[in-house]
């Protein structure tokens, strides 16, 4: 698999979001999750450089001891401390 810019990626996942919703196969309240997931993504793809979208992915880190299909949750990529938490 070829590795796409991360704002390739949004507009492919827009497109694919964009399509079930033209489907109307889901069910009632999956219409209007895509929808808000468009809505997100055209934020990211207007945002452009101030959302990082020119800059790669880094790559997840994978825990060995739970296999390739979980990732390993990392405290400090959260950027803002939540109160409580």
């Amino acid at each position: 698999m070829t590795e796409m810019a991360p704002d390739a990626q949004m507009r492919a996942l827009k497109s694919w979001a964009v399509e079930r919703m033209i489907d109307g196969t889901g069910t009632p309240w999956a219409w209007f999750q895509f929808m808000k997931l468009v809505e997100v993504i055209d934020t990211f793809l207007e945002a452009g450089e101030e959302a990082g979208l020119t800059r790669p992915a880094r790559q997840p880190v994978v825990d060995p001891a739970h296999g390739e299909n979980v990732v390993a949750f990392s405290p400090h990529w959260r950027s803002v401390s939540t109160p409580g938490v």
